[in-house]
């Protein structure tokens, strides 16, 4: 596919139609039951079900009491008190109970009096003379949230606050959801060094392995699998990926450029990668290489530049791990530039921005895309289209 006044080297035209190539491919991990504590934010691999209507009887609404308008409209003779929790006791014509919020209705009661339209004097209780009480009045019917049977969260959804309360209130104690995406990460280059390790002037500190550390600690349905670091050479980065390839996902740093010692792709194919795309037309993260296993599962090579992979691993290997992961694409939120200048490239740009509030950015001027120091400053980027300039609104990615 090409288009959009790109050169014909690139396959795809825009970084969206290339991750729609590489997520199509991507295939989910398997399933586990997993204790509920253990299940945010990864996907549910079933369907939820009501084992229950919900409520599970006629309950009150409010604070109150619980009348029966048999006789009219009261008064009525306090009879006792509905515990909650417990089976309620039966409500004779002309009484009225006790009841707070999320009791069970008595037999025989018909609506609840609120509590602050009441008037009680002595062990008797009357509605205040605006109120006009009915029946049905401050009652939950039972099942009106859910009927036993019901659906009440799809399989593949991602698993918030919201829906594990859910999950916990109709007695999914263990639900099946996709296990957490073991990734490795494999750091090439010569002139990497550990971060607690002396440097001369012709090493740097691996920035990069941290840096994609922090993201998969930060994603709840992923986990560390390996961190490794390999030189440039064939059989030092053989044995590193050797290492990576039980994992669910493989992450590469550096050797996918055009030098003579980027050997990565390569290398990836003779393990059995597939490749989807290499090199695409962006700035930064251009010789971005992307394949997937013949069981689907994303292998990505980034640029070693420290910004390259920055923006890379969060424009598409976030994506592509959250496919593998089983859950599906977020919506992309659009913001304003406040100080755009008129610059524009024959590229897809990725701009480092700092976000001022949830609709406006500023950009970061940045030296380059080894220029780890600035990008420090930013909390993410906006993605600006080939021959684009102005305010927007842009896509933007936050780190």
């Amino acid at each position: 596919m090409t288009g959009c006044g790109m050169d014909e080297e690139f396959a795809f035209a825009s970084p969206e139609t290339a991750l729609a190539a590489l997520l199509e491919r991507v295939r989910p991990v398997g399933a586990v039951r997993t204790p509920l504590a253990e299940c945010a934010g990864r996907a549910l691999a079933e369907d939820l079900v009501a084992d229950r209507d919900s409520p599970p009887v006629d309950v009150s609404a409010m604070d109150g009491f619980a009348v029966t308008l048999a006789t009219g409209t009261g008064p009525w003779r306090l009879a006792g008190t509905v515990t909650i929790g417990r089976a309620p006791p039966r409500c004779s014509p002309g009484e009225a109970m006790r009841i707070v919020t999320g009791g069970a209705i008595p037999d025989g009661a018909d609506a609840v009096l609120k509590h602050e339209d009441a008037l009680v004097e002595g062990d008797t209780v009357r509605a205040a003379p605006h109120v006009k009480v009915q029946a049905g009045s401050n009652v939950r019917r039972q099942g009106e949230n859910r009927r036993a049977g019901a659906l009440v969260v799809a399989a593949g959804t991602e698993l918030t606050a919201a829906t594990i309360g859910a999950l916990a209130t109709f007695g999914a104690a263990r639900p099946l959801v996709r296990a957490r995406v073991r990734v490795a990460i494999v750091a090439t280059g010569d002139e990497l060094r550990d971060v607690s390790a002396a440097c001369d002037l012709w090493s740097i500190r691996d920035s990069n392995g941290p840096a994609l550390a922090a993201l998969i600690g930060g994603l709840p349905f992923l986990e560390l699998a390996l961190h490794d670091r390999c030189g440039d050479d064939g059989d030092s980065l053989r044995a590193a990926l050797r290492r990576a390839w039980t994992a669910d996902a493989i992450l590469v740093t550096g050797g996918v450029s055009m030098g003579e010692r980027d050997a990565v792709p390569h290398e990836l194919a003779a393990f059995g990668a597939r490749p989807v795309f290499h090199r695409l037309p962006q700035r930064p993260g251009k010789p971005l290489y992307a394949a997937t296993t013949e069981d689907g599962r994303p292998v990505l090579g980034l640029p070693g530049n420290p910004v390259s992979v920055l923006v890379t691993a969060r424009r598409y290997a976030v994506a592509a791990l959250r496919a593998r992961a089983g859950l599906g694409t977020v919506p992309v939120p659009r913001v304003t530039v406040t100080n755009a200048d008129a610059q524009t490239i024959p590229l897809w740009w990725h701009r480092a921005v700092r976000r001022l509030d949830a609709c406006n950015v500023e950009l970061v001027p940045m030296r380059g895309s080894g220029d780890v120091a600035s990008v420090a400053a930013s909390d993410g980027f906006v993605e600006i289209p080939p021959n684009a300039a102005g305010a927007g609104p842009w896509a933007y990615y936050g780190w």
